[in-house]
């Protein structure tokens, strides 16, 4: 009888172990189970709120271009940036101050609002020294070069709107002062014989900031372009005239030269070749006279 109560007892306590132990273990669980599901809801929250509606350039941008519309595609990423720190709608009509890889979103810090000055123009130069590796796009400073070695800085930072490289032509956008400045060096260069307007260019014109202008126009310019409003017109075309004419002169004296240079280089060539041909003639003589000896010899044995 006492073994039979101790077994029931026994049973009982492991029962009630039992059910205290899955009681603790659902509630574990159950914790377990609503932190899982609060970590997870935490998550797809995260997760949306790192949708963006990013600009993404089709082409390379060169910098100072004034954005436009169909420049872009919108599109959606997922990025742990702010959406108020990319560009929208609102940004188009300013310019990027970088150079904007197409591709990548765009952020608001690389635009600036640059309104076009009513008296921003278009201008046509071809009397300017370019260099051989200057493109459309480039940012250049114009400068003036006298006979005395005086060296100005005429025009700053000013990007090349367009660029004609055989006809040593370039464009580019100038205000009303920026336009009388580069008219006032024209004439300079042609009333001193032996001055030069020449380009430089920026070698990485997002981090170099604009040189400052120190070119001013004499009293005696200033009183020629009052008396003679075509001064301006007459000394770009003269300048012009004798840029073509200095290229020219180097042309032909290249030319001169690399046919001088071709000539000897030939007859170096030919004189090296006769010297081979020559060993080689006498060693075909001698075999052919070696040949014709044997001949002669095993005609006259069978005689």
């Amino acid at each position: 009888m006492r073994t039979v109560l101790l077994s029931m007892l026994i049973s009982l306590l492991v029962i009630i172990l039992f059910s205290v132990a899955y009681c603790i273990f659902r509630q574990r669980l159950g914790r377990t189970v609503n932190e899982y599901e609060e970590n997870l809801e935490k998550l797809r929250l995260d997760l949306y709120s790192l949708n963006r509606l990013v600009y993404i350039p089709k082409q390379d941008i060169p910098s100072g271009t004034v954005l436009t519309r169909d420049m872009f595609d919108i599109v959606e990423m997922k990025l742990n940036i702010p959406q108020a720190e990319f560009i929208d709608e609102t940004d188009m009509g300013k310019v990027n101050m970088i150079y904007l890889p197409a591709g990548t979103p765009v952020l608001k810090m690389t635009v600036a609002d640059e309104k076009l000055p009513d008296d921003l123009r278009e201008l046509e130069f071809n009397m300017f020294l370019v260099q051989s590796n200057q493109k459309k796009g480039d940012f250049v400073d114009v400068r003036i070069v006298f006979p005395n070695g005086e060296n100005y800085i005429v025009l700053s930072k000013k990007k090349i709107v367009d660029i004609i490289p055989e006809e040593n032509t370039i464009r580019l956008w100038l205000d009303e002062t920026e336009i009388h400045n580069i008219s006032s060096a024209i004439i300079d260069a042609y009333i001193h014989p032996g001055t030069k307007l020449y380009v430089t260019k920026y070698v990485m014109p997002e981090l170099q900031e604009a040189a400052i202008p120190f070119y001013a126009a004499n009293e005696a310019v200033l009183n020629l372009m009052h008396k003679d409003p075509n001064i301006v017109e007459k000394a770009s075309d003269a300048l012009a005239r004798e840029l073509r004419a200095s290229l020219e002169r180097n042309l032909n004296s290249v030319a001169a030269e690399n046919i001088g240079r071709v000539s000897s280089g030939v007859s170096e060539e030919m004189s090296k070749s006769k010297k081979i041909i020559q060993p080689t003639e006498n060693s075909d003589s001698d075999t052919n006279t070696y040949t014709n000896h044997e001949n002669s010899e095993e005609t006259e044995f069978y005689n």
